[in-house]
Order: C-alpha cells, then structure tokens, then sequence
C-alpha cells in the first residue's frame, strides 16, 4: 500500500485508472501533469481486450519509464454481476503483467484515499438530503448514481481549475489524474 512507502523519492509517477476496456492515464512529473490520455481497448470480449492491451499498456510503460504505477484498486462492491467482477481481475492481471516488467514499483491506492486528498469527499447526509430536495421521487440507484456522477465531475473540476491546460472531459481520465497527483506527492513528501 501507499502509505507504507515512507521516505520513498519518486520523480516521475503514473497515474491509472482501468476497466475492462481501457486504461486512463496521467503522468505527474516535475510536480505537474505532463501527459494524460485514454487507451481503448478492442475485441469482442476480454480476452481479445486483453491481447490487445498487452501492446498498448508496454508502449505506455516504455514511453514514460516511471519509477512508480499507481493504480486504484479493484473493490468489490455488492456486484451481482460476477462476470464483470472477474473480467476485471482478468484485465488488471494483464495490464500488472505489462507494469510489472519495468523497473517501475506498483503501488495501489484506495478511491478514498486520492479523493479525499483533493477535496473530494463522499457526500455529507446534508448534501444527500439537498439533493433529494432537489431531485424528488428518484429511485436509490439513482440518487447513488447522481452523486458518483457529481463527484467525477468534481474531480474533472479540481483539475481543470488547477492545470486550465488539462481541459478534462473525460471521468475516467480524471480520476487517473486524480491518483497520479495524490501519489506523487505522497511518493515525494519527506516524512
């Protein structure tokens, strides 16, 4: 984990955030953004994905040469769809297969852990109720879904604001901007 990585001198730190059919990228460096990005993968189900990333996630590995990998990692939430669960571990396998033969260190990070680090916390039960106010009748999947939304957006935000030049409009590249930032000062902080 992270936070066991005391003392540790990073310079150049990726960030990842991937699914079954690509991989968002942001790579920190010298304090700031240098390249993010989304790599998509193509096949008709995970294993041809799965070929396909292997070639797309080295160029990646290779171009940025990184002292560390930061991924989210999977969780398991209350998912009823098994399949999607163990098309997800088959793709990280994958992609930590590709990382793993650099030098770079693989390091996992909790969505909490990087969202809280920018400001980005869950929602308050005021925040919940105002939004119930303001979206009436809705079922509890989609006050769930609602506040995910909100939240990317928010991320999206944070960095927008802070890098104007990043112009984010995709979540999931945020959200790898997100765990990039959070671990490369993490990775670099003295303790």
């Amino acid at each position: 984990m992270l936070g066991d990585l005391s003392k540790t001198r990073a310079s150049r730190v990726i960030g990842i955030d991937a699914s079954t059919k690509s991989l968002a990228f942001c790579v920190f460096y010298n304090r700031r953004p240098v390249k993010w990005g989304k790599i998509n993968f193509e096949g008709s189900d995970v294993y041809e994905r799965i070929r396909d990333a292997h070639p797309k996630v080295r160029a990646l590995a290779n171009e940025f040469d990184a002292d560390f990998v930061c991924l989210e990692g999977a969780i398991l939430a209350n998912n009823k769809n098994v399949k999607v669960t163990i098309d997800l571990s088959l793709m990280y396998g994958a992609i930590l297969s590709v990382l793993l033969e650099g030098r770079a260190k693989v390091v996992q990070v909790t969505p909490t852990t990087w969202q809280n680090f920018i400001g980005n916390k869950v929602f308050s039960p005021a925040e919940t109720a105002k939004m119930k106010l303001d979206f009436p009748g809705k079922s509890a999947s989609w006050y769930t879904n609602k506040k995910r939304e909100i939240r990317k957006q928010r991320t999206m935000d944070f960095f927008n604001a802070k890098w104007p030049h990043m112009n984010l409009t995709d979540n999931d590249v945020g959200d790898a901007a997100g765990i990039a930032y959070h671990s490369y000062y993490e990775l670099t902080r003295r303790k």
